[in-house]
């Protein structure tokens, strides 16, 4: 398996259109005030499933098939079907109690694979199990003799393979450095392993914020946000903070995609960028929650389950704390902590 160099291109064209901000607020009309009140009710979840304990994480599975809720207070992760809704509450399938202390990575396939990562002792344990073949765990093939885990990320794309970002630094070599790496599983087990089917490494000074489902890996670096596309092998440039003097940190960044759009949440500010004409179109303002639901009502937001998990210190009953989350899973309304590593 060789190393495949991440090439990060400065100079990607960018096409100019002039958009009208007047025209972009008049596309989101807001025609009945009272549907506010009835985002709660699309879905619930049973508040019992953690044993009472608050829900610390929520994640879906690329398709939507399947809904995961973890719980750092119980320690549990719960599974949720889906496509099995009885009226607006979702039916519990199973649950997956864990010894460890906190989770800091997260995702599950479509067919009930789950994948964490805890961090303990100063450094990070992935962990993989099948949820529908009583919890059997899957062995990754990582060389980590000689190496120290110093960051992980995971998420499965639309394919069901599971990417993995890895920051590892090679103690005992002669050449010590750290190597911040992309690995790609195909999700076939043969004898309980999942065998690497292609590595990237990106460039040092090259900070992930997050991958995507659709293959897609967005690093920052030097007050720029680029989008690495892992099949075609080419980066765009998507952000410049030119206007801002201050510098952007790593954690102060979240950033969500679809097939139209990809929303970078900075600070209090979401920049919606259009992946069609490669331009920011329009900017959102967090506090500003009717602005928020037009534009998620308008685009069809609101049929991604997990962007509805109750926020009750919001006048709208909506949430973006799975989809919408950077990879701290700090989410869009949160404030940053010192606690949270950079």
């Amino acid at each position: 398996m060789d190393n495949i160099p991440v090439k990060i291109n400065n100079d990607a064209d960018k096409i100019e259109i002039d958009v009208d901000k007047d025209d972009v607020d008049k596309i989101f009309i807001f025609n009945d005030i009272d549907d506010i009140n009835d985002v709660d009710k699309i879905f619930t979840l049973d508040n019992k499933s953690h044993n009472g304990k608050p829900i610390t994480k929520i994640e879906i599975s690329p398709n939507e098939k399947y809904l995961i809720t973890y719980s750092k207070e119980d320690r549990s992760i719960v599974g949720w079907n889906v496509e099995d809704i009885d009226k607006v509450q979702l039916k519990l399938d199973q649950t997956v109690k864990i010894n460890e202390d906190e989770i800091e990575s997260l995702c599950v396939s479509d067919d009930k694979k789950l994948a964490y990562a805890t961090y303990t002792d100063r450094k990070y344990i992935s962990t993989i199990i099948d949820m529908n073949n009583n919890n059997e765990k899957i062995a990754l093939n990582i060389n980590t003799k000689v190496a120290k885990l110093i960051d992980y990320y995971c998420n499965f794309n639309l394919k069901g393979e599971l990417i993995l970002y890895i920051l590892y630094s090679n103690f005992g070599s002669v050449s010590f450095r750290n190597h911040k790496t992309i690995w790609i599983y195909p999700t076939q087990t043969e004898n309980n392993k999942w065998e690497c089917k292609r590595f990237y490494e990106t460039p040092e000074d090259y900070e992930l914020i997050s991958i995507s489902k659709y293959d897609k890996v967005y690093l920052f670096s030097d007050d720029y946000i680029y989008e690495w596309d892992i099949n075609t092998e080419k980066t765009v440039k998507i952000f410049g903070n030119n206007n801002d003097k201050n510098k952007l940190k790593t954690k102060d960044i979240g950033i969500f995609s679809n097939k139209k759009f990809i929303f970078l949440k900075i600070n209090d500010k979401i920049i919606i960028y259009s992946i069609e004409f490669r331009i920011p179109i329009t900017s959102l303002d967090t506090n500003n929650d009717i602005r928020l639901y037009n534009f998620m009502d308008y685009n069809g937001l609101f049929l991604l389950p997990s962007l509805f998990y109750y926020t009750p210190d919001k006048e709208i009953k909506y949430c973006w704390n799975n989809k919408y989350k950077n990879r701290f899973n700090q989410t869009l309304f949160d404030k940053p902590t010192d606690e949270q590593k950079i």
